[in-house]
């Protein structure tokens, strides 16, 4: 592992390094104008978290900047840095050891999470999933374009924040577009921890609950990292700045009365930003707040009721839950979404609910909140909607439901270590203490599961491109002319319960050639019988002049091509990948 991490420091040490400065600097924004809102309000130690929660926040409006002002690299940087010189030189370094001792765990954590995060990188060749050729070509034409409008279609697109920010790293570092959003993404994961520790810690005053919730969060489960096996970049994005968005929201509301107006005002602005900066990087993250505010009012609504109607709610949600649970494990299609949780992952899960049992005295609103919000979470994956130029889809998706139940699971998990240290507090075995040591034993429980279990390597069954791969769609770019079409491999999309699939998507490499080399490709049907004369009628209609083998993913039957050389002329084979042309049209 370790010598994976020195390769891609090697090979890629500019764009690593030039993320993690980014990173840097927004943090240090981040912390400066918090720092102007709450003063003293917050220790060193949560502002620190908190700016790493946030970092998003500044990058990204930097990048619209970027394209909207002038796409000026050196200037943007220039000015940047002008406006963080200050900020730095009025960093204290008189903060009291408590802080000082949290500040460099978290900062131990975020640097031993990124060598482990970075060694994706070293067995990766492009990203993984025709997710990611999507976003190759979009943020390779707005480098193109200098225009969102010539590049995005309100119709046919929702998340264009991410493509805009990677652009803008892309361009700043004058880096590879493939490289960046690998290593954008797994410095993205390295640092989202982070944001939950403040969360908890500031609920609860724990900094070991806090840590439980981030080590949680990184490698309970192998969720939300597995979503970059699938090219969920701009979900991932979005995801990691939700908890910054729901961590302002909290303090919102818990210094409502104690900030003055102009401050107040301030961290509106500050929360109504985030929100649409998280939105506009992914357009479910509007459904994934609303979903969490209104869970949230239930809770407060409830916490106003009788005991016994307050234990009348908990039975019920936790029965509903029950119920879609085994609902959602009887639906095909749904079957995959609780694997991270309840299979692969599933003496976690039981750990957090366990320790859940213990936060439900102290922090039994903010408990419920999570359970409400996993409740519907799972119900919106049910609930259609119809939106122009799409067809029928659901608020939510099974892969973004998939990677979001981390969330509120190491919430919980916090807050019960939390729970379970005050109901303790007063055990002492001699010189023992079993409160101060339960969080170092739990944190451990987890280390050691993750060090079993965890998979750090791009997973097997989303990997679509080989070295082979590479090779031959550099010889379509050589042999073949621009105005050649190719015929590549597709499947259906099928992640909703409508009955009919979402479409067509890339079934092996040939998704990567347009993004690549620029060469007009058409899907079909990986299944396509090309001894049929109706399927050779078809190809000659589109006007595809040749057909694309991949050696990876669900590529076209060769066995079928081979058997009719009137049809199909093979021009290019390199073991298991194929070119052929389509010869007989008129």
């Amino acid at each position: 592992m370790i010598n994976d991490f020195l390769t891609v420091i090697a090979e890629h040490g500019r764009i690593v390094f030039g993320i993690l400065l980014l990173i840097a600097l927004s943090q240090a924004l981040i912390n400066e104008a918090l720092k102007a809102i709450f003063g003293n309000r917050l220790k060193p130690s949560e502002y620190f978290a908190l700016g790493f929660a946030g970092w998003i926040l500044p990058t990204s409006v930097l990048a619209l900047l970027w394209l909207f002002l002038g796409r000026f690299s050196t200037l943007t940087i220039f000015l940047l840095l002008l406006i963080l010189i200050p900020t730095f030189a009025r960093l204290k370094l008189d903060i009291e050891p408590e802080s000082k001792k949290v500040i460099l765990s978290l900062l131990t954590f975020i640097l031993l999470s990124i060598p482990f995060r970075l060694v994706f990188v070293s067995d990766a060749l492009l990203p993984s999933y025709f997710d990611s050729a999507q976003h190759y070509l979009l943020i390779r034409q707005l480098l193109e374009n200098g225009s969102p409008m010539e590049t995005f279609s309100v119709t046919q697109y929702y998340h264009p924040g991410f493509h805009i920010l990677a652009a803008f790293i892309v361009s700043v570092l004058d880096a590879d577009i493939s490289k960046t959003i690998l290593i954008f993404g797994q410095l993205t994961l390295a640092i989202m921890p982070i944001s939950i520790f403040f969360l908890v810690k500031y609920m609860t005053g724990s900094n070991q609950a806090g840590f439980l919730a981030a080590v949680l969060s990184a490698f309970g489960w192998y969720m939300p990292a597995h979503a970059v096996n699938w090219g969920k970049y701009p979900a991932l994005t979005s995801l990691a700045l939700l908890p910054f968005v729901l961590s302002l929201a909290y303090l919102l509301w818990q210094n409502r009365d104690e900030l003055s107006p102009p401050k107040r005002w301030a961290l509106y602005c500050l929360f109504g930003l985030s929100s649409m900066i998280a939105i506009l990087i992914h357009s479910r993250a509007l459904v994934v707040l609303a979903i969490i505010f209104f869970a949230w009012g239930i809770a407060i609504w409830q916490g106003k009721l009788s005991s016994p109607s307050r234990v009348l709610i908990f039975i019920t949600i936790t029965f509903v839950l029950v119920l879609e649970m085994l609902f959602i494990q009887q639906e095909a299609l749904f079957s995959l979404l609780l694997d991270p949780y309840i299979n692969k992952g599933v003496w976690i899960t039981v750990l957090v609910l366990c320790l859940s049992i213990f936060a439900i005295k102290e922090y039994s609103q903010v408990i419920l909140a999570c359970m409400f919000s996993m409740c519907f979470f799972w119900g919106s994956l049910f609930q259609p909607v119809n939106l122009p130029g799409y067809r029928i889809l659901t608020l939510l998706d099974r892969p973004f439901v998939e990677m979001i139940l981390y969330l509120p699971l190491s919430v919980m998990g916090g807050l019960g270590l939390a729970g379970l240290a005050k109901v303790i507090s007063k055990i002492q075995i001699g010189t023992f203490s079993l409160h101060q040591n339960a969080g170092i034993f739990v944190i451990g429980l987890v280390g050691v599961h993750a060090f079993f279990t965890y998979n750090l390597y791009p997973s097997k069954c989303c990997v679509i491109v080989s070295k082979d791969d590479m090779l031959a769609i550099t010889w379509i770019k050589n042999h073949l002319t621009r105005e050649a079409h190719i015929g590549i491999s597709g499947t259906e999309l099928d992640v909703l319960t409508s009955e009919s699939p979402e479409g067509i998507v890339g079934g092996d490499a040939g998704i990567w050639i347009m993004p690549l080399i620029g060469r007009a490709t058409i899907p079909m049907l990986y299944s396509s019988d090309f001894g049929q004369p109706s399927v050779k009628e078809v190809l000659c209609q589109n006007g595809i002049d040749y057909l694309y083998v991949g050696e990876f993913g669900q590529s076209f039957d060769t066995r079928k091509l081979n058997e009719h050389p009137e049809w199909y002329s093979t021009i290019l084979s390199m073991q298991q990948i194929k070119v052929y042309e389509v010869i007989g049209c008129f």
